[in-house]
């Protein structure tokens, strides 16, 4: 099982945020670095079963750089149906 670990407290942005899932994921150098780009890559390129944990995500949610790529993360877990899962914390 894949296991990443994200931290948005240590994130400045979202291109952060997709650098760390590069490194952890075996995403491909050519990633678009995009929302769709991020979608793609959940639901058909990276190996599942896969959990996410992510730290400080609570306060990342309130915020324009980080609300989309939470609620993205929230929308592929739904559709993986147990394949992916978002452990949140601090």
């Amino acid at each position: 099982m894949l296991t990443l670990h994200f931290d948005f407290e240590n994130l400045s942005d979202r291109q952060a945020f997709y650098r760390a899932l590069v490194q952890q994921s075996a995403c491909p150098v050519d990633f678009g670095n995009n929302l769709d780009a991020l979608w793609d890559w959940l639901t058909g390129g990276m190996a599942l079963p896969a959990t996410f944990y992510l730290a400080h995500a609570d306060d990342a949610s309130e915020s324009a750089e980080f609300a989309p790529v939470l609620a993205l993360l929230k929308e592929a877990q739904q559709q993986l149906e147990g394949e992916l899962r978002l452990v949140r914390g601090e």
